[in-house]
């Protein structure tokens, strides 16, 4: 009986945004009626400050590879550039350059 394992050599990419302060959808708050304003109904902002960061990433199951952070908003020749400049390098630095699906 022979047995055969296959490594599938597959490379994930997916961007993810990360918000610097808090969330930026609505926040509910259970609470009893009229105690809007006590500590533990409260919670901290930051006024001028909500900023957020935008990163592209790569992964196999060899590992993880390139991170790129984006500045800006995002374009198909934003995205393509990504991808020419971090493809085929994370794929080498994950040893799965000569035969990998992308997805």
């Amino acid at each position: 009986m022979l047995i055969v394992f296959i490594r599938y050599k597959v490379l994930f990419t997916d961007e993810s945004k990360f918000n610097l302060h808090g969330s930026d959808g609505k926040m509910f708050v259970l609470r009893k009626p009229n105690a809007e304003f006590n500590y533990q109904n409260t919670k901290a902002t930051v006024k001028h400050g909500r900023g957020s960061v935008i990163d592209w990433g790569c992964m196999s199951s060899a590992g993880v590879s390139n991170l790129h952070f984006i500045d800006g908003k995002m374009d198909k020749f934003g995205y393509l550039y990504i991808l020419k400049e971090n493809v085929k390098q994370s794929a080498e630095k994950l040893s799965i350059v000569n035969d990998f699906a992308f997805y």
